[in-house]
């Protein structure tokens, strides 16, 4: 029985793996500890966020080194594999020092794993570092961990304030900077939709001073509360999620840079429909679907839409994504990484070579 070490505190996300190596006959660990005391045997150490062993924040030159050393020790002790979330953490886009953290991984992991192509592209272009390693593309993760944990099932509007026929909008997630907030509150306005609502669940968070970041906060505070919008700033349990999912007509994903997001994965996975900016991932994971794409960071394109997807048949397209989303599943995807990291060592002549989709 192959033993594997995920190596992540995460509590989440990090279940569909676990759940998924464990179908395919494996032992799992998890835990971020686990790596760094470098003391146990294990086949497989399956890497997920890199940023995770620098507190989440940029790297200190001392945490790079450290980091160095114990992907090395295991390096000579097991395969290692990384899989790609991102190009940078969040809110860190092209930091150095992220760079080098993140190019340390590409430079000791045995086979780099993602969940598009566009990924693939990405990090080559990003980080010459990833361009000697093997590349593995399998398909995008679901959410069915998550679907199933769930306390209940079905619409909660009534409870919420919502009215049967009003358009509502879901942002889940948080807002990240500045001109995502923007980009939402003009999309927002520009929608002709006579009887939209906004839901919103989750947080802004922006890496500016304090005071800056209050002054945002209740500029924000007061746009959401002029247009009716429904906030929830807690944490929510993986367990409660489906009672804004399942309030909401479709997911809007307003991210201005990145591979992807999880949103358009939650939302398929639940049978939502999802409109995201024409980027990344996010074309990959569209095609041969209904969900519409608008410009990246162009609030009259998401606004164009969300009048268009207002006229559609949302149900019917929801249904559609939670089919296609059931055939994304994580032991399928660990099977794809086992069977990548039983091939480590085999030779290739050509750069072209050891890039292989599974």
């Amino acid at each position: 029985m192959p033993r594997i070490l995920i190596s992540t505190d995460e509590p989440n996300f990090t279940l569909g793996l676990v759940e998924g190596y464990r179908a395919a006959g494996c032992e799992v660990v998890t835990g971020a500890a686990n790596f760094r005391l470098c003391a146990a045997r294990y086949d497989i150490v399956h890497h997920q966020w890199p940023e995770e062993f620098s507190r989440w924040q940029a790297p200190s030159p001392a945490e790079i080194e450290r980091v160095k050393q114990q992907l090395e020790w295991w390096k000579q002790r097991a395969v290692n594999i990384f899989t790609v979330n991102n190009l940078y953490p969040h809110e860190l886009d092209r930091d150095p020092a992220c760079h080098e953290l993140y190019s340390s991984f590409y430079r000791h992991c045995q086979v780099i794993t993602h969940y598009s192509n566009a990924s693939r592209e990405m990090v080559l272009a990003e980080y010459p570092a990833a361009r000697e390693v093997r590349h593995v593309v399998h398909h995008p993760a679901n959410y069915e961990v998550t679907l199933a944990s769930q306390k209940s099932r079905g619409s909660r509007r009534a409870e919420m304030g919502v009215a049967n026929d009003e358009f509502v909008i879901l942002m889940l997630g948080s807002l990240r900077s500045w001109d995502e907030l923007q980009l939402i509150q003009r999309a927002y306005d520009l929608v002709t939709v006579p009887n939209k609502r906004l839901l919103m669940a989750g947080k802004l968070k922006l890496r500016e001073s304090r005071s800056r970041t209050r002054i945002k906060q209740i500029a924000w505070h007061w746009w959401l509360k002029r247009r009716r919008a429904i906030v929830d700033t807690r944490y929510v349990p993986e367990s409660e999620v489906s009672q804004f999912i399942d309030s909401c007509d479709l997911t809007i994903v307003p991210r201005l840079s990145g591979i992807s997001s999880g949103i358009v994965n939650l939302a398929m996975t639940f049978g939502r429909a999802v409109i995201a900016p024409r980027h990344g991932a996010y074309p990959e994971y569209f095609a041969g679907t209904r969900n519409l794409l608008y410009e990246t960071g162009n609030a009259e394109s998401l606004a164009a839409a969300l009048d268009q997807a207002a006229s559609l048949d949302l149900d019917d397209i929801g249904s559609e994504n939670a089919h296609i989303a059931s055939k994304w599943t994580w032991k399928r995807m660990c099977e794809v990484c086992l069977a990548a990291a039983a091939n480590v060592g085999e030779s290739s002549t050509s750069f072209k070579e050891q890039h292989v989709r599974l």
